[in-house]
């Protein structure tokens, strides 16, 4: 996000890197990414799993072999996401699809690996049908779940705040209504007495959400839900404290980060809000001597030093590019697809260094849901708090 030059180049890279047929001992994945378009910024973790990747080959690799990471540019359109993914299975003959970004993007190639039986592993995209084993055997999201943060969300509210008044804005796309349904449904088992007394939807087209936030604000509602994203999270944060409307605040963790949802917001603007979490936050003194956070500080300066040590995103890829080590480790010397698959459904109590200590990664051919804890936490204007344990969703 160094600007458009910078991606263009990098696209322009990936794509000369990926006429080269993979030599012997090496393994191919494959990824597509925004590098262009209106959620460019989301391609940071396609940036720095390349970064990743090529350090385990100049450590040796995995078992042996060499791992070619293939990251192509979908621009965030479905159909581009389709052209690319099939050229990445039948022409660069991956072996595996992994960490590929957006929703509407997975669920696109999502009949079509399925249907070829090709893995399709740590999506970047958190909709409960990416961890739906009886449907898609072969998908499993990289995120918590919507349901599941939704879930924990709602048991919050319930517990701290009875019989609450809710106000919820959400983005108008698969994400957004998911999480409106997850949250909506929780609350209703949880209290029955609290009450969704409004919900707005915006475009991700939209040039702003003020509209929907001072329609929101006008209910009076004790209990914001603000399931958007990016600088939709920052208008709509700016705005609620623009009017001076005191509603408790809960923000995805997709949309909680200090350096660049936050702080465009007015870092005063977002004080009190809540959010829930199962990783470490990038530049918080709760982590700066945590030899597992220092390990990838290190490795952005050495192989990403172009990158933001600030940025959220940087530290999350690295983290799931860490998982898909573990499970190609633990294939051993088979790496075809049917084993890719049968390691990454046997997580068991699996630590990662981007998790918060007692979180842990799990899987079983019947359960996708790699991550059911999260640790809850307070803006306090300058860092986020914890406000307890973790907490874990039915």
């Amino acid at each position: 996000m160094r600007g458009l030059g910078a991606v263009f180049f990098f696209a322009a890279s990936l794509v000369t890197l990926c006429a080269a047929r993979a030599e012997e001992g090496e393994l191919i994945l494959g990824q597509t990414m925004p590098y262009s378009g209106p959620a460019s910024a989301l391609s940071a973790v396609g940036k720095v799993q390349t970064r990743y990747f090529q350090m385990i080959n100049e450590r040796g690799g995995i078992n042996g072999h060499k791992i070619k990471l293939i990251s192509l540019d979908d621009g965030y359109s479905p159909p581009k996401a389709v052209e690319q993914t099939r050229r990445l299975i039948e022409s660069d003959e991956a072996v595996a699809i992994f960490g590929s970004m957006g929703t509407a993007q997975n669920a696109a190639v999502q009949k079509y690996l399925n249907g070829r039986k090709v893995p399709q592993l740590f999506v970047f995209a958190a909709s409960d049908r990416f961890a739906d084993p009886k449907t898609s055997p072969y998908t499993i999201s990289g995120m918590t779940l919507f349901s599941t943060e939704a879930a924990i969300y709602a048991r919050l509210v319930s517990e701290t705040i009875p019989r609450a008044r809710v106000a919820v804005l959400y983005q108008n796309d698969d994400y957004g209504r998911e999480y409106l349904r997850s949250f909506k449904a929780e609350l209703a088992q949880r209290d029955p007495q609290a009450e969704i007394v409004a919900t707005a939807p915006y475009e991700v087209t939209s040039p702003t959400v003020d509209s929907q936030v001072v329609s929101l604000a006008s209910t009076n509602a004790n209990v914001f839900l603000n399931a958007s994203t990016g600088k939709f999270t920052s208008q709509a944060i700016r705005k609620v404290g623009e009017l001076g409307w005191h509603a408790q605040q809960f923000l995805p963790i997709g949309s909680n980060f200090v350096a660049t949802i936050l702080k465009p917001a007015g870092l005063e603007n977002a004080k009190g809000a809540i959010s829930a979490t199962p990783t470490k936050t990038v530049g918080d003194p709760e982590w700066v001597k945590d030899p597992a956070y220092l390990e990838w500080v290190a490795f952005m300066k050495k192989y990403y030093p172009e990158g933001d040590i600030e940025e959220q995103l940087n530290f999350t890829g690295w983290n799931v590019a860490v998982l898909m080590t573990k499970v190609l480790e633990a294939c051993g010397n088979d790496f075809s697809r049917q084993n890719i698959m049968k390691h990454a459904t046997a997580l068991k109590n699996v630590t990662l260094p981007g998790l918060i200590p007692g979180i842990t990664v799990n899987s079983t051919p019947d359960d996708y849901r790699l991550i059911k804890s999260l640790r809850p936490q307070r803006f306090d204007g300058e860092r986020w708090v914890a406000i307890s344990g973790t907490i874990e969703a039915r």
